[in-house]
């Protein structure tokens, strides 16, 4: 028994090292929730995802969209870039993943601005952040594409 005992003994640091081995190699890299969010926002590749404008929401009141804003879209690009359809560029930043805001010159003014959105929800395909316009609640969907 004591030989057996021995051979277990002599044979189990390698078996547990190998164990170490196998399980730290197999690890995935966990990514946080605003990481995350930002890769949905700006998009995987080089290129950033276009976001179109595909619902205006007014209350509870769907808006039709007219022939521009039927046009309209969003880039949220690397080095926090930021620009749009209608040609306003600027930066964006998400401090958490319940808000974007977004920071432009405004035309023809010259003056700065800021929008600040509630995300409500953003996936690799849609977004829909939501914004008080002169007391009014205004949910914009969005969807991704190129």
């Amino acid at each position: 028994n004591k030989i057996m005992f021995k051979r277990i003994i002599s044979t189990l640091p390698p078996f547990l090292l190998f164990i170490v081995l196998a399980t730290s190699c197999s690890k995935e890299t966990s990514v946080s929730p605003l990481d995350q969010s930002k890769v949905y926002l700006t998009g995987a590749g080089a290129t950033p995802t276009k976001w179109y404008l595909t619902s205006y929401v007014s209350t509870a009141t769907v808006l039709p969209l007219n022939y521009a804003q039927k046009r309209y879209y969003k880039t949220f690009g690397a080095n926090n870039l930021y620009k749009d359809s209608d040609g306003f560029v600027g930066s964006w930043d998400m401090p958490s993943t319940e808000q974007l805001i977004e920071r432009y010159v405004n035309y023809p003014s010259g003056t700065p601005a800021t929008q600040s959105y509630k995300i409500v929800s953003i996936t690799a395909t849609n977004l829909i952040i939501l914004h008080d316009y002169n007391g009014t609640p205004i949910t914009a969907v969005y969807t991704a594409g190129n």
